[in-house]
């Protein structure tokens, strides 16, 4: 945990500390008083998220090279190969991508020094220079799959020192410059959205693991 992790966590603190004090003061008919402690909790949260944005938008976008894992804790991807096709499957089965498939193999590994675990939820995607970004293809997937067996989820599982190896497939379009893989763990909202200088945070570039 950083600095700026246990500095969240006081924020919340003191936020609902602050809630619950003006809710009291409510109830107690001190009206004004509750509108003064709700309206200094307003402006120190508007600068909390001011700073939040401000490091983000400062930040450089972090880099990794192909093959070095991206940690997250105790569980790490590293992008071992990418390849680019425009069919997969074979003879009736073949499909052909809408522009480029990306077939991109993945090295899951656990770092701590106990049990197996897995991640809760994750998920990668394809970036291109242009910020925009690619999800698995359900099909692509799929024809691959059909060829080479089923792939290993990315919540798989992982024993200290075995690594797993997995593979997702991306359709996209053919004019794309891809300029690598990001990796969203956990899948959704989370509270690093609002942690100073996060990968998550606000407005703040996601780390890219280049594919070569």
């Amino acid at each position: 945990m950083t600095m700026f992790d246990l500095l969240f966590v006081v924020v919340v603190l003191a936020s609902v500390s602050t809630l619950i004090a003006a809710f009291v003061q409510i109830l107690r008919r001190h009206v004004r008083r509750a509108l003064t402690m709700l309206s200094v909790l307003g402006v120190g949260l508007a600068a909390y998220v001011g700073v939040v944005i401000a490091v983000s938008l400062a930040s450089s976008q972090g880099v990794v090279a192909a093959g070095q894992d991206r940690c997250f804790d105790d569980w790490c991807v590293a992008v071992e190969s990418a390849a680019s096709v425009g069919t997969l499957g074979e003879g009736d089965q073949a499909i052909s991508a809408n522009g480029v498939f990306y077939v991109v193999t993945l090295r899951l590994s656990n770092h701590g020094r106990g049990r197996p675990q897995r991640a809760s939820s994750a998920a990668v995607f394809l970036r291109d220079e242009e910020g925009r970004t690619y999800d698995v293809s359900r099909d692509g997937q799929r024809a691959f799959e059909a060829g080479h067996g089923p792939t290993a989820p990315l919540t798989t599982m992982l024993a200290v020192g075995q690594p797993v190896v997995t593979v997702r497939v991306f359709d996209v379009p053919a004019s794309a410059r891809i300029s690598g893989l990001t990796i969203q763990h956990p899948v959704g909202l989370g509270p690093g959205l609002f942690v100073i200088g996060d990968e998550s945070s606000l407005f703040h570039e996601p780390t890219l693991s280049l594919l070569r």
